[in-house]
């Protein structure tokens, strides 16, 4: 335990606090106004001032505008700034992020759309990258398969053609009693089913390939995008679109397949139309322009009936993934509603989600049984127009019988072909929704990556001074700026997290969280943050995270890899900065697995590819990784599981959130860590469901690690492993009450 001598503090005042030569009542509650007599110089740096923080007077106000220019600061203060990687002027290049739906200013989700301009539009805009060779390398592969699949598909029709005359004279010769025609026609069939069946079988086999190829590029871009940025975050905590995951998924699957097989069916039309058109036409040219004004009547007519099927099956897939997602919800959470004793309340969530889906169902089938209606009156009214036309030139004899049925063969193709969108209305509207789902997510996934280039952070500056004095013009106060340290800045005792003015506020801006907050902590001086429920701790350690900024002020820390747009340019967590939240993530895989993410992969790389910040230590090997567990408590557990048959130690992969207990995790959590060694660590209550031995131990494994940590914590036995203290009060005041150095 360490004994706390002559305890210093400081208030959200910037005056002394409890403690201190000043009253020892806490004043002002965090509203920062008045001069007051700081700590001594040279304690913090100038004035009081944490060192490498800008000087600062009184707090700025709530969301002011940021003028471009302004007074010029001393070099050596500019310089301090730069050092803890702070922008001098507490400016930082950042662009905005354009919002979409219910991202923007509290707008409204514009929902499905009917406009056949705007389907077109997200259409091409989600088919395009796949056949471009800017977005996609083997783009001349996918080209060269689909004219294969064109080319077989042109096959097909010379086929259809083909049997179109084979029939003809295949009936003529019966009427007409000709055994050896009869005979000889049949043999030329026999000869020309085997030839032909290859053709349509192998168009659909590479049709079917293609498609599967294009899915798995198509998911693998859209996984990337989601991933970019964290906008899986942003999309999640700002509820932007519903269900990414069937997007992801069943989605992505539908539209490849879909529109690959209305293309193939548009140009088979194309070509049977062509085709089949010359032989009608010239059998009877009346009857064609009969055809052809009656099928762009019923086109009319069925895409005003159909309409409203696109905002249905759009509903349809919403309504459908949420009834999914509660079972899914059931399933992980089954432990929590035993104990509670939920089954009633989540049988009734459940039935009333289904509910809601069979409702819309029914709305589906309405609307479809008096589509149906129509397309089928337009079907068979249409049937038997053929033969009534051309039987009195058969009887006349100016026709032969095989006439009638080559016309009525050439009818039904030329039907089919220009009454596609009468028959296929209703698997028309359900693209157009899932061409809306798509194109809504594509939107939101591009508008949260729009600040992923050109980020001005202490890592990297924006691409050219034109797009650095754009950012600067859009930069503004009214979110908070975080950089990344130097690799450099953070050795040798120096800042891993500095803090300048740092105002928290709620995502509606109804409550203020914390105000004015001017902190640093450095190499081997670990800080607690404690204060009651709802004062902002965790909010703080998600600013420091980068995914919360709503408020103002300064953020400098440890970190690297690239610019994070969910906090307008945060840079994300690197090898020197990890997190470890609450309740921890378990990962799908073995238990190997889990202990290297997220630094490590399986594999022989660091986890995130070629653009992730290699770690700092080699990849622990199975002998560290074994160590480890036992060095946190859980050496029984290797065996433990190789006892009960399900794998051999540390290849064994389970549901490891079910199967280990929330302290198991938390342990578990804290061996990543140390196989890790990052320079800073932020804990959210890491230890919280474990015993007062238990927090002991890892936070001494932890300390003589040489890991600096930021801890959330609600025991004062934590203190002892800490040497400042952030207390959090209600209305945004806060506190710094440092100590002796935590014992080893």
């Amino acid at each position: 335990m360490c004994v706390a001598a002559a305890p210093r503090r400081q208030n959200s005042r910037g005056g002394p606090g409890l403690g201190s030569a000043g009253p020892s009542r806490f004043r002002g509650g965090g509203r920062g106004s008045g001069p007051g007599p700081g700590p001594p110089a040279g304690a913090d740096g100038p004035a009081g001032r944490p060192a490498g923080m800008r000087p600062g007077g009184e707090p700025r106000r709530l969301r002011p505008r940021l003028r471009r220019g302004g007074a010029a600061r001393p070099a050596a203060a500019a310089a301090a700034a730069r050092a803890a990687g702070l922008r001098p002027g507490g400016r930082c290049r950042r662009r905005a992020v354009r919002r979409v739906g219910r991202a923007a200013g509290g707008e409204e989700d514009p929902g499905p759309s009917t406009d056949v301009g705007v389907i077109a539009e997200r259409l091409v805009r989600l088919a395009k990258p796949y056949w471009v060779e800017e977005t996609n390398p083997a783009a001349r592969q996918a080209q060269l398969r689909l004219a294969g699949v064109l080319a077989l598909t042109l096959g097909t029709t010379g086929i259809s053609v083909l049997f179109s005359y084979l029939g003809r004279d295949f009936f003529n010769y019966l009427s007409e009693k000709d055994v050896d025609g009869f005979y000889r026609q049949l043999k030329l069939y026999l000869v020309a089913i085997p030839l032909g069946i290859p053709v349509f079988v192998m168009r659909d086999f590479w049709s079917n390939q293609l498609q599967l190829d294009w899915r798995q590029w198509m998911v693998e871009q859209k996984l990337g995008d989601y991933f970019e940025g964290r906008s899986f975050y942003r999309i999640q905590s700002g509820s932007l679109v519903d269900n990414p995951d069937q997007r992801l998924t069943s989605d992505i699957d539908a539209f490849t397949s879909t529109t690959l097989s209305f293309t193939f069916t548009i140009f088979n039309a194309v070509l049977d139309l062509a085709s089949f058109s010359s032989i009608l036409y010239s059998v009877y040219p009346p009857l064609f322009a009969v055809l052809v004004a009656y099928s762009l009547g019923g086109t009319f007519i069925s895409v005003q009936l159909g309409k409203p099927l696109v905002g249905l099956n759009f509903n349809q897939e919403k309504k459908e993934a949420n009834f999914r997602y509660g079972l899914v919800r059931v399933r992980e959470n089954a432990e929590s509603i035993a104990f509670y004793g939920g089954e009633s309340n989540e049988n009734e969530t459940l039935v009333k989600l289904l509910g809601t889906a069979v409702e819309n169902q029914l709305d589906i089938l309405v609307t479809s049984r008096n589509l149906g209606f129509f397309t089928s009156y337009y079907r068979y009214l249409i049937s038997l127009l053929p033969a009534a036309v051309i039987a009195p030139l058969y009887f006349k004899g100016d026709i032969e019988f095989g006439v009638i049925n080559q016309s009525s063969s050439a009818f039904s193709h030329i039907l089919g072909d220009v009454s596609l969108v009468v028959y296929e209305i209703g698997a028309l509207a359900g693209f157009s929704a899932i061409i809306d789902r798509l194109g809504e997510f594509t939107e939101v996934l591009d508008a949260s990556n729009d600040t992923s280039a050109n980020y001005g952070t202490r890592g990297g500056e924006a691409g050219s001074p034109a797009e650095a004095a754009e950012a600067e013009e859009v930069c503004t106060p009214e979110r908070i700026c975080t950089t990344a340290l130097e690799a450099g800045a953070s050795a040798g005792g120096a800042t891993l997290l500095a803090t300048h003015d740092l105002t928290l506020v709620t995502p509606d801006a109804s409550r203020l969280l914390i105000k004015g907050l001017t902190l640093e902590v450095k190499t081997g001086e670990p800080l607690l943050v404690m204060g009651p429920s709802g004062t902002g701790k965790t909010s703080f350690l998600r600013a420091v995270a980068g995914l919360w900024n709503e408020g103002e002020g300064e953020i400098a820390r440890v970190g690297g890899g690239s610019p994070n747009p969910a906090a307008e340019g945060a840079p994300a967590p690197g090898p020197g900065l990890l997190f470890l939240p609450q309740k921890p993530y378990m990962v799908l895989g073995s238990l190997r697995k889990q202990l290297l993410y997220p630094t490590w992969t399986e594999g022989d790389g660091a986890a995130g590819g070629e653009a992730a910040a290699p770690p700092l230590a080699a990849k622990p090997s199975d002998a560290e990784l074994l160590a480890m567990l036992a060095e946190v408590g859980l050496g029984q557990l290797v065996e433990r599981l190789a006892g009960t048959g399900r794998g051999p130690g540390l290849d064994t992969e389970l549901e490891w959130s079910s199967i280990l207990s929330l302290g198991e995790q938390q342990r578990l959590a804290f061996a990543r860590l140390l196989l890790a060694k990052p320079r800073l660590a932020v804990l959210d209550e890491s230890t919280s469901a474990l015993d007062i031995d238990s927090e002991e131990l890892l936070y001494r494994r932890l300390l003589a690690a040489g890991i600096t940590c930021v801890s959330v914590g609600h025991r004062p036995s934590l203190a002892a492993f800490h040497t400042k203290t952030l207390n959090l009060r209600e209305g945004g005041a806060w506190e710094v009450v440092e100590s002796a150095v935590p014992a080893v």
